[in-house]
């Protein structure tokens, strides 16, 4: 399909990472998921604070155009960088990837199955939607590595309400 891009960074502290976060401008339409390995355990709209981001080793900020995650490593935070449009200063391009066109993936549960999840997106993780809407769904983009020609990667762009 599209071009697309996959890069790596190190940052030495949670403040660096911060200081990252707050220089890519990631706006109100932009969203964020903090997670334990099998669990999302917040997610809200915005950019998360430096309190919410040290409680948990995994995070994602994304929004309909990029997205950063973080891994809390011995070292500081390992990052990764997924768009189709930018390689922001400091990241290191990883290999030859496309983009596969974007889908809306239905998380199921809800009602007495809380919570939400989804088995699609590489491996199955709880979401806590709470009352948020009656059907929510994921838009995706899947990232392909062209050599291996393997899905490698899954770009979350919005939470859908309807």
């Amino acid at each position: 399909m599209g071009k697309a891009i996959v890069a790596t960074r190190k940052v030495s502290d949670i403040t660096a990472l911060t200081d990252l976060l707050t220089s890519l401008q990631f706006g109100e339409t932009s969203y964020y998921l903090l997670q334990r390995p099998n669990k999302i355990v917040d997610w809200k709209k915005g950019v998360p604070d430096t309190a919410k981001i040290k409680k948990y080793i995994h995070g994602r900020l994304f929004d309909k155009k990029r997205e950063i995650r973080w891994q809390k490593t011995t070292e500081g935070y390992t990052l990764l960088w997924l768009s189709e449009e930018s390689l922001p200063e400091g990241f290191t391009e990883q290999g030859k990837w496309e983009i596969t066109a974007p889908q809306k993936v239905f998380l199921l549960g809800g009602g007495e199955t809380k919570p939400w999840r989804d088995t699609r997106i590489p491996r199955e993780l709880d979401y806590p939607m709470d009352d948020w809407c009656k059907f929510p769904k994921i838009r995706i983009i899947q990232y392909r590595d062209l050599k291996s020609q393997t899905i490698r990667f899954t770009r979350y762009t919005e939470f859908i309400d309807r």
